[in-house]
Formats: structure tokens, C-alpha cells, sequence
């Protein structure tokens, strides 16, 4: 019965945030009347195609060419989720999605396909993804305020869907307010349900086995490309979708540039090599950092280095527990830091959100609270020594503080050695 019940909850999810999205909007002075609208991107030639997070959340859907509806007014509030028509030519080239389906003559009743994709959305309301600007018509007529997602970094970012659509609906509703629903969305985004965390598990524990690989396989000679290849395809061998980012294998003066993804240094003997690495898994991101000695032993200054950025990591989970800020975390791990001597050499913050996003939403206004996930990763940079060490694990906050997610990937320096004096393995090509 219990089984039965979690299986339950489990596809009721989606239809869960999407209410509780409904009553966070309720509660502002805006939103009772709006139209709120989710975009889940658009497929390019040969490329993977990966849903809007935003999207993703509220639907569970990772098709394109899809979009989320929902109209509030001060009686009710009306869901719609628009999918792509079936479509056998296409399903040809790229496999199939789930689809709008269609209605049956003569009742306008849901054939299976619509059947099926509002039992998988558990939403009631579903139309074929050209339908949506005949839907938004009366809505948009109605309502005082749009809410669309936007990139958080637009002037870096592509012109995206959203923006696209709002330079589309302000030339026919000029008088529609626009508010950002990706802020909104952030809002319940930050603060993990146990489904979530569960899935980051999975995705910890496939980048923790590939950590393992790095640890047999690591020696001078090594180029940083084929130390990549080794680390994805443990990934892909293990079940990942994919990459939550683009391996950072940094090794000797590329030890110290935090987002280096050239990855094309052989490596030497004596160097420090960073793996700043994570996998994808049910969507959601790993982020882990190790720094390894290419021969095996962290010299006397590495070693020193090394452990002043573990009594770092140390000093920022004592200030991991509820109701703490995520600047206190980073001024603990600072303050270690420059109590070894090394302050002008940290350069970055100690912290950032995890989950669908590798950088996930939410706010840094708001206090930690059991259910969020943030990376905790502490770095001291030495350029003129070409030293880098950067260890980067992923935390959950708990009731009674925190848990270290990636606590079984080794990273005690002895431990590291340890591992890396067992009989090394040559890579198979």
C-alpha cells in the first residue's frame, strides 16, 4: 500500500508544483488577473535537444516545440499544456515524443496519444502546440498581466522564444504588464523535494564513480582530452543523459583559470591537474571538483596549498544549517583562507544553487532552509606557480544542518595518494 501511494505522489508531482506555482502568483498584487506561459524551447539540426528548465519542472515534459498555459482570474485559475502534433514524417528522423494527440469524431473525445499524455502531465487540458495563439486570444483579452520566462543573463544570451513572443503580443496588447516568471519560479525551484534529491544522488554517484577512473588512470604523459574521454564515457556507460556542463581538466597554469575547457595540455610530471566534472541524470546536475597530483604525490607546497583549502571547505560546512545565509558560508571559507596566508588568491564565491541548472534558481536573499542544495568549493589560485586546487562538493541542508552528497568521493590528500599508488590501468582505445 505504501508502495502504491509513493508511485502515486510520484506522478502527481508535476500537477503539484504547477499549483503550487498558482498560489505563489495568487499572492501577488498582480496575478489575480495574468496569464503566466512556459516555453520548452525549440529542437536545432543534430544537436541534443535539452527542455527549459523552467519548463521541465512544472511539466516533466522534455519535448520542443511545447509551451505551458496558465490564466488566473480572481474565481479560478485554467491549466493548458500545448505539445507537438502527432507527426509519423518527423517521428521518422527523430524518434518519438509524447504529442498532443487529437480528438476522435464524432464526440471530440481524447484519443489514446491525448489520453496518454494527460495521465503522464496529469493535466486535464491539452492542444497541439499551433493551437496556442488561438488559445491565448480571450485570456490575453482578460488579463492585466504576462508573466514569461527570460534568460537571466540576456545581454550574453541568444534572443530566446520568450523574448521573441513578447515583441510579438506587446504590438497587439500594449496594455499588458510584463513581470519575469523565471524570478517567480526560482522562488519554489530553490528548495528540493525528495524526488529531486533522490535523482541528484544518482547523478553524484555516477560522477563519483568516474572520479574513481581518474584516480586509476591518472599519469604524466596524459593529455587532458583523453583524461575527458575517460570521465564521459564512464558517464554515458553508467546511464547519464549527458553533462550538467562542459568538463573543466585543467592541468599545471590551467589549474588556476576556473572555467577552462580546452582541455588539450599533455600533462607533467609534478603537475596538479583540476576536475571540475559533473553528470546529468533524470535531468538533474552533479558539480564536483577534485584536484589530483599527476604523479601520484602532492609535493610539501602543494600538499600545503592543498590543506588550507580542505580547512576551508571545513569552515564553510560549519556554517551550513538552516536559517544561515549563503554569504556566511562563503565568509567562513574566506576567512580560512586568509588566515593561511592565501586571501588574494581566492577569487570566486564558495557557493552556488544545484539541481536542474548546474547553476540552479533561486535567490541569495533568502536564508538556507532543509531541502536546498548548494556546491561548497573553496579555491586558492597561484598563477606564478602554476598551483591550483579547487574541491568542490555538493550539500543538501538538513533539519539538523547539512549533508555532504559527494562524501564518498576521496578527497583527504593521504587518501587521494593512497588510491593513486595502486597498479595504474592503461586506458583501452
Amino acid at each position: 500500500m505504501k508502495a502504491g501511494k509513493e508511485k502515486a505522489a510520484a506522478k502527481n508531482v508535476y500537477a503539484q508544483r504547477r499549483k503550487a506555482l498558482v498560489e505563489l502568483l495568487r499572492k501577488r498584487p498582480e496575478g489575480e488577473n495574468s496569464v503566466a506561459i512556459l516555453f520548452s524551447g525549440e529542437e536545432e539540426s543534430l544537436v541534443p535537444f535539452l527542455p527549459d528548465t523552467n519548463f521541465y519542472y512544472f511539466t516533466g515534459v522534455a519535448s520542443p516545440k511545447a509551451a505551458l498555459m496558465i490564466h488566473l482570474t480572481p474565481q479560478k485559475s485554467d491549466e493548458m499544456l500545448f505539445l507537438p502534433a502527432p507527426d509519423p514524417a518527423a517521428e521518422r528522423w527523430t524518434g518519438k515524443v509524447i504529442t498532443s494527440g487529437s480528438l476522435t469524431r464524432p464526440n471530440a473525445e481524447p484519443d489514446a496519444e491525448r489520453r496518454d499524455a494527460m495521465k503522464t502531465t496529469q493535466c486535464a487540458a491539452i492542444a497541439a502546440h499551433y493551437q496556442l495563439e488561438d488559445a491565448l486570444i480571450r485570456p490575453l483579452r482578460a488579463a492585466k498581466t504576462l508573466y514569461l520566462d527570460f534568460p537571466e543573463d540576456a545581454f550574453q544570451a541568444p534572443i530566446g522564444q520568450s523574448q521573441l513572443f513578447w515583441e510579438k503580443v506587446r504590438a497587439r496588447y500594449p496594455f499588458l504588464e510584463l513581470r519575469h516568471l523565471g524570478r517567480i519560479s526560482g522562488e519554489l525551484r530553490r528548495v528540493k523535494g525528495a524526488e529531486e534529491i533522490a535523482a541528484m544522488r544518482q547523478a553524484i554517484a555516477i560522477t563519483a564513480e568516474a572520479n574513481g577512473a581518474i584516480t586509476r588512470h591518472l599519469r604524466p604523459g596524459l593529455h587532458e582530452f583523453e583524461l575527458q574521454a575517460l570521465i564521459e564515457y564512464v558517464f554515458r556507460s553508467r546511464g547519464a543523459e549527458g553533462l550538467a556542463f562542459p568538463s573543466i581538466i585543467g592541468s599545471g597554469p590551467y589549474s588556476c583559470i576556473l572555467h577552462y575547457d580546452k582541455n588539450r595540455r599533455r600533462m607533467k610530471a609534478g603537475d596538479l591537474v583540476v576536475c571540475d566534472i559533473g553528470a546529468r541524470k533524470g535531468f538533474y546536475c552533479a558539480d564536483v571538483t577534485r584536484t589530483y597530483p599527476v604523479s601520484g604525490r602532492f609535493s610539501k607546497r602543494q600538499r600545503k596549498v592543498y590543506e588550507a583549502v580542505l580547512d576551508a571547505r571545513r569552515a564553510a560546512l560549519e556554517a551550513c544549517r538552516p536559517g544561515a545565509f549563503v554569504h556566511q558560508v562563503h565568509k567562513a571559507a574566506s576567512d580560512a583562507i586568509a588566515k593561511a596566508g592565501f586571501s588574494k588568491y581566492f577569487f570566486h564565491g564558495t557557493s552556488h544553487y544545484l539541481g536542474l541548472d548546474a547553476h540552479d534558481k533561486g535567490s541569495y536573499d533568502e536564508p538556507l532552509v532543509p531541502g536546498v542544495v548548494i556546491t561548497i568549493e573553496p579555491g586558492i589560485y597561484i598563477a606564478e606557480e602554476n598551483l591550483g586546487v579547487r574541491i568542490e562538493d555538493d550539500v543538501v541542508i538538513t533539519r539538523e544542518g547539512y549533508d555532504v552528497m559527494t562524501k564518498d568521493i576521496a578527497r583527504e590528500a593521504g587518501e587521494i595518494e593512497k588510491l593513486m599508488a595502486a597498479p595504474r590501468r592503461v586506458i583501452v582505445y
